[in-house]
C-alpha cells in the first residue's frame, strides 16, 4: 500500500495534518496588577517603621526617653500617685471606704491647692453611681501618703465590681486609676 508523502500541490493529503483539528489561537494572558503593598516602596518603609518602632521599644525599655512627658507616661509601673483602698468600714446602709494616696514622684509642688476627686462605681462597663469631692491646701510632698473617706449606700456598693478614680490635682495632672472592688464586699 503505498505511503502518502507530502505534495505540495495536494497539501490535503498531508500525513501528519489529517486526523489533527485546526490549531487554536489563544488571546494573550492579561497583566496581573500587582498589589500595592507587594512594591519595592512600600516593603522599605514597612521595614523602616517596624525598625524604628523596634528602636523607640528598646530606647523607652532602657530609660533613655525618661526625659520627654509623653515617653514617661508610657511607661509601665511609673505612676506619679499610687491609689489604693486602705480601710473598708461597714454602717448599717452606708460602705466607707478610705481611699489612701501616696506620692511616688509627683513633684509639681510640695502643696495641692485643689484636689479635684471624681469617683464612680461600674457593674461590668455599666455605671451604677458616681460622685465627686474636693479637697483644699494639702501638703504632699514625695513619699508622703493622705487619705479620704468616700460614703457609699451598701446597695450601689454591693451591685458594683469596680470602682473608678479620676484625680485632678491642681488642674495640671489628671490621673485614673480603676480598683476591683469585687473581693472586698462582705
Amino acid at each position: 500500500m503505498p505511503r502518502e508523502v507530502y505534495d505540495p500541490k495536494r497539501p490535503e493529503l498531508e500525513f501528519y495534518n489529517k486526523d489533527k483539528r485546526e490549531h487554536r489561537v489563544y488571546k494573550p494572558i492579561p497583566k496581573v496588577k500587582v498589589s500595592p503593598f507587594a512594591k519595592r516602596k512600600f516593603m522599605f518603609l514597612y521595614g523602616a517603621f517596624l525598625t524604628f518602632f523596634v528602636i523607640i521599644f528598646f530606647m523607652m525599655k532602657w530609660g533613655l526617653l525618661d526625659n520627654i512627658p509623653f515617653f514617661a507616661s508610657l511607661r509601665r509601673g511609673n505612676n506619679p500617685i499610687e491609689i489604693k483602698i486602705n480601710n473598708l468600714d461597714f454602717y448599717g446602709d452606708a460602705v466607707v471606704p478610705t481611699i489612701e494616696l501616696k506620692n511616688i514622684n509627683y513633684t509639681n509642688d510640695n502643696k495641692i491647692y485643689n484636689l479635684k476627686v471624681l469617683f464612680s462605681l461600674y457593674k461590668n462597663k455599666k455605671l451604677v453611681f458616681n460622685g465627686n469631692n474636693n479637697f483644699y491646701n494639702i501638703s504632699f510632698p514625695n513619699g508622703q501618703r493622705i487619705g479620704f473617706k468616700i460614703q457609699f449606700d451598701k446597695n450601689h456598693w454591693n451591685n458594683a465590681n469596680k470602682l473608678e478614680i479620676i484625680l485632678n490635682l491642681d488642674d495640671n495632672l489628671i490621673f485614673t486609676n480603676n480598683i476591683n472592688i469585687s473581693k472586698l464586699k462582705k
